[in-house]
């Protein structure tokens, strides 16, 4: 049975893990800390987050990988060991097996994508949502 404390800690716990990078602690210090043991703790973790411990963490890193690889100019090298890889054959592997492509496909897609969006274009974007906001604060303002 899941009580508020449990379920308490297990939030605390999936926060520990969510942290990436090489300051990260093993599962078994997890559970610890959640006052579990290891195997009670994945099974317990599963069942009320959907994924065991590792999985999360797992996905953690990839989203980590996904920001990073669009917002800086790192190289997949220095990404990879970032966000806790020790190797890039399988960091790349992993990223291909999960989003269908490689890193450095990931980062050119998604950096073509931002191109297509020229300066102009954002300006009469917000414009037009500052006008429609606008719009709705001043009709919501006379009713």
């Amino acid at each position: 049975m899941l009580t508020k404390d449990r379920l308490i800690r297990l939030c605390g716990a999936r926060d520990q893990l969510r942290n990436v990078g090489y300051a990260e602690v093993s599962i078994d210090e997890v559970a610890k800390s959640a006052a579990m043991s290891r195997f009670h703790f994945v099974r317990q973790f599963k069942t009320v987050f959907g994924e065991t411990p590792v999985q999360f963490r797992t996905r953690m890193r990839l989203d980590q990988a996904k920001h990073l690889l669009i917002q800086s100019d790192d190289s997949i090298t220095d990404i990879c060991m970032a966000i806790g890889f020790s190797s890039l054959g399988s960091f790349s592997s992993l990223f291909s097996q999960r989003l269908g492509q490689a890193p450095s496909m990931y980062r050119q897609k998604f950096k073509q994508s931002i191109e297509m969006f020229s300066p102009d274009c954002m300006v009469i974007m917000r414009g037009a949502w500052e006008n429609d906001s606008q719009i709705s604060r001043s009709a919501v303002a006379s009713e």
